[in-house]
Order: structure tokens, then C-alpha cells, then sequence
């Protein structure tokens, strides 16, 4: 049992709930009221994060969350992660061992950076004693306010409040038993907890919640997933989260709720949604450029970003956030595309085919210091790009209507921008600037994961997840760490959307709906 301590957080967190995805829920009926938790009421008020999942064998709901989520990578590897922990030595059948004893709900608590804790609700409590006697390496057990606690090192076991097993470090299991007790604040009554769970769907299986310092310590210095949810989720003001995940025919949807932070007048009219290529391989909107540089750094882009601030100035005197970034107002768009998907009038871009193109479109309200500060950049980013042998140089041209500027470097890398008004296009290559074969909006899968899309909203999200990871393996992206991650925690899946509206009964919260399409 001492190996417990040392798991990792969300190792624990999403291996709890898949302790319960793969015992073989069966399903007969379905219950129109959302699922029971009795476990937040034996959790502290102050944990950093706590998931929640409904096991109950008779919920319809739960059945299709098993067949959906229980095919996800990452919740294969945590499952086998908290069977470990449960029991170092092995020999543990989840439907032999866990099954039959198994209640209605499982749920993780963080208690503190350090102590965790995983409660499970006991409908049989001889079968679950039983497995607990097979587990061996445990002490003799200590009595805390009148509950015998097995013990292993730093961490503990014992039967705690209305039929529930707890395991975990020693000062989480204390505290579940005072809860049970009647002593000290519970999760289920904190306030921050319950403004994070408002209007949760009934259909839900999977509930999570986290403080501001769980989201900013547990999640977000992790890659893959739950990294990029992290840094998503991280603004100044943020005093909690919540997320509620519901499995549907296509696939599984998250209504997640940020609680404080939300900016002020962060919404705005996704026009520019329009002149996305129907065959985009990913989009992000965003009303402003620093909005959009937030999620493109959540989205794996920081390391990029710092980049170009440090350079910008001493190369060409631009800074980035100030001339380049925050003229952008009103509406950003910034999608990732192929030559081939947007077609049109170019032979040089035809010729690039399905190489990814990155392409920007905006609106400034600066268009003369946009226009200017685009034009500093065009002989340091010539030198930087040239070719051995080679003096490449930015020359004017028409594209799709509008008067241009493009660097040639190579047929795949040629960027492009224009300044036509209050709008701005910057792109990798000209086909960037042509008007669109079809609209991202009328997309297939755009239309799976989100679908009408409200307005006004504070940004949207999509992929098609199985095209952009094609074009990562196709420019070697597929290398890095954190692009693998997420391939490998998302492979399963065919698109996702996400959108992000305020909240009209609170001003500071946003909410967020996100469709992960599994096939």
C-alpha cells in the first residue's frame, strides 16, 4: 500500500473513476435526476481537486460513458495505475474483486499537494472486506475516533461514513473520518464548490472539480489533455472550476464552468468564421490578439511566443504584444489549413498540396501601425529565412482580391500578409489570402462538436483531430513531447469543439461547452 502516496495525482484521479468503467457496467434503465454524491461530504473544503464518477449498474447513462471513455488511452493506463496502488502485489480482477462490492460512485480527492484520496461506495461490505484482507503489507489496525485504519507506511485504509472504503495517505483517510464525524468543512458545502456544479446535466457520469490553486498545480504543469485544459482554464481572478461530462450517441460532452476572473466585454460576433476553409484542419477565435495568444500558448505555442518577444525588438524593432498584438480588435481568427483544401488562383501554392498552411485573419483598429509595424519585420524575417545562396525579398502582388506582400522561400514556406482597411491577413503562404472553398461553419465535424454557434461568445475552439495530427507527423511535430501527448491521449477520438460564453447570472464566470466526436 505505500506505493499509493507516491502516484501521481491525476494518475489517481482518472484511474479511480476506471476502476468503475471496465468492471462491466450493465445497464437496464435510465434515472432522469443527475447521479448521487455522497463522497463530496467526506472530502475537505479546501482540496485541490476532486472527480466524481456514478457506477451505478443500472444507469444508461453510465453505460455509454464506459464504451466511450473506457476506450481512451489515458484512462487504460490510469485504471492500471490505481489497481497498483490498491494492491502493490497484484492479483486484483476488477470484475471479480471490485465488482460485486462496488456501489453507486467512485470519486478522487486531492486533499493537498501531497495527500490524496480515493473513496469508493461499498454495497457489499463482506466482499469488499475480503478483497481487503488479500492485499496483505498491511499493519495491524490503529483506531481513529473509534474507526479502524489499516496502515502502510504514509498510507491508509479503512470503512468511513455511509458504507464507503477509503484509501490513501494517512492524513486524507483522518480527514474523510472526521467529515464522516461531523468535524471540519466539507467540499459538498463549500460555496465554491457548488457555484462550479450550477446547472449540471442530469445525463452527466463524470463530475470534477478543482480550486485555482488545483487548476494551476495539478493540471496545468501536465502535458498532453489535462495540461492544455489546465492553462485554458488559468486567468487572474479564477477561484474555481467545474466540469460536468455526459456521454452522448456521437460522443462524450463536457459543460465546464470557470467561477471569477472573467473579462469584461471578451465577447464578440464570430464573422471571420465564415472565411475559414470547410476543410480546416484546426480554428481558434478570439476577440482580441492577446486573448488569441493566450490559447495559442495553451495550446502548445508558448514556447514559440517567448521567442518572438525576445527577438522582435532587436531584430526589428517591433514588440510584439504592443505593435502587433494589441491593434488586433474585434475579432481574431487563426485556423491551420492545406493549399489543396482552400484551392484557387496561385500555381506556386497549388503546388504546395497538403502542406499545413497557418493563417491569421483579423481586424485592427490601427491599420497604418499594423501596416507598419508588418513592414519593420519584412527584411529581418528575408534574412532569417534566405536560403544558402539565396536574397530572398518581400514583392508585392494581388492575391484573392487583395494587395499583397510575399517572401518565396521555399514552395511550402512563402509568407504572405495584407492590410486592406481595418482587416489583416497574415499567412505561411499565399493560398492563405484566397477567399475559401466552402465555410468551416458547414463542416461535418464542426457542425458534430458545435454546431450553431451562439453570439456572442469569448472564443472558440476546433479540430479535426485525426488531420491535424496527419500534418503533425507530416512536419516532424510528431517528435516533440508535448505534440505526442496529446496524440496519444486524443488518437481515439475524430474531432473536438469547445465554445466559451459568459455567463449572464454571474458577470466574472464563463462557461464552456466541449464535444469530444468519438467514433
Amino acid at each position: 500500500m505505500s506505493r499509493l502516496a507516491r502516484r501521481p495525482l491525476i494518475l489517481c484521479l482518472a484511474g479511480a473513476a476506471a476502476v468503475a468503467l471496465v468492471a462491466g457496467l450493465v445497464c437496464a434503465r435510465s434515472r432522469a435526476a443527475g447521479p448521487p454524491d455522497a463522497a463530496a461530504a467526506l472530502v475537505p473544503a479546501s482540496a485541490l481537486a476532486y472527480v466524481h464518477l456514478s457506477t451505478d449498474p443500472d444507469r444508461a447513462a453510465d453505460r455509454r460513458f464506459a464504451r466511450l471513455a473506457g476506450s481512451l488511452p489515458p484512462v487504460r493506463r490510469l485504471r492500471d495505475g490505481v489497481l497498483r496502488a490498491l494492491a502493490p502485489g497484484g492479483g486484483v480482477d476488477l470484475g471479480r474483486d471490485v465488482r460485486p462490492w462496488l456501489g453507486d460512485e467512485v470519486a478522487y480527492a486531492a486533499t493537498s499537494a501531497t495527500d490524496s484520496l480515493v473513496l469508493a461506495a461499498v454495497a457489499d461490505r463482506p466482499q469488499a472486506q475480503a478483497l481487503v484482507a488479500r492485499i496483505g503489507n498491511l499493519d495491524a489496525a490503529a483506531r481513529y475516533r473509534d474507526v479502524a485504519v489499516l496502515q502502510a507506511g504514509a498510507s491508509a485504509l479503512a470503512f468511513v461514513g455511509e458504507g464507503f472504503l477509503a484509501v490513501g495517505t494517512l492524513p486524507a483517510v483522518r480527514a474523510a473520518i472526521d467529515r464522516a464525524a461531523g468535524e471540519g468543512d466539507a467540499l459538498a458545502d463549500a460555496d465554491a464548490y457548488r457555484r462550479a456544479a450550477e446547472d449540471r446535466p442530469a445525463e452527466r457520469s463524470l463530475d470534477a472539480y478543482a480550486s485555482a490553486e488545483g487548476v494551476r498545480t495539478v493540471l496545468a504543469p501536465r502535458t498532453g489533455a489535462l495540461g492544455l485544459l489546465g492553462a485554458l482554464l488559468d486567468r487572474p481572478g479564477l477561484s474555481a472550476a467545474g466540469a460536468a461530462v455526459s456521454a452522448e450517441a456521437a460522443g462524450l460532452r463536457a459543460n465546464v464552468r470557470a467561477v471569477g476572473g472573467a473579462p469584461r466585454g471578451a465577447g464578440f460576433s464570430p464573422v471571420l468564421l465564415e472565411r475559414v476553409p470547410e476543410a480546416a484542419a484546426a480554428y481558434a477565435g478570439a476577440r482580441n490578439g492577446p486573448r488569441l495568444a493566450q490559447l495559442a500558448g495553451a495550446l502548445g505555442g508558448a514556447g514559440a511566443l517567448t521567442a518572438l518577444r525576445a527577438a522582435l525588438p532587436r531584430l526589428a524593432g517591433v514588440d510584439l504584444d504592443r505593435d502587433l498584438l494589441a491593434p488586433l480588435e474585434g475579432e481574431v481568427a487563426l485556423s491551420v489549413t492545406t493549399a489543396a483544401a482552400v484551392g484557387g488562383e496561385d500555381p506556386a501554392a497549388a503546388r504546395t498540396g497538403g502542406a499545413p498552411i497557418l493563417t491569421l485573419k483579423a481586424r485592427t483598429r490601427n491599420p497604418e501601425a499594423t501596416a507598419a509595424a508588418l513592414g519593420r519585420l519584412q527584411d529581418p524575417l528575408a534574412a532569417r529565412l534566405a536560403l544558402p545562396g539565396t536574397l530572398p525579398a518581400f514583392r508585392a502582388q494581388r492575391i484573392g482580391g487583395l494587395d499583397a506582400f510575399t517572401l518565396r522561400v521555399t514552395p511550402e514556406l512563402a509568407p504572405t500578409y495584407a492590410v486592406s482597411g481595418d482587416q489583416v491577413v497574415v499567412s505561411t503562404a499565399p493560398a492563405g489570402l484566397l477567399p475559401p472553398r466552402g465555410t468551416l461553419a458547414s463542416a461535418p465535424a464542426f457542425q458534430t462538436t458545435i454546431g450553431e454557434v451562439p453570439d456572442p461568445v469569448e472564443s472558440i475552439l476546433f479540430s479535426d483531430l485525426r488531420q491535424l495530427l496527419a500534418l503533425g507527423a507530416q512536419t516532424g511535430l510528431d517528435a516533440a513531447a508535448g505534440f505526442a501527448s496529446v496524440r496519444d491521449d486524443l488518437g481515439r477520438a475524430r474531432a473536438v469543439g469547445a465554445v466559451v460564453t459568459s455567463d449572464p447570472a454571474h458577470s466574472t464566470d464563463t462557461t464552456a461547452e466541449l464535444f469530444l466526436e468519438i467514433p
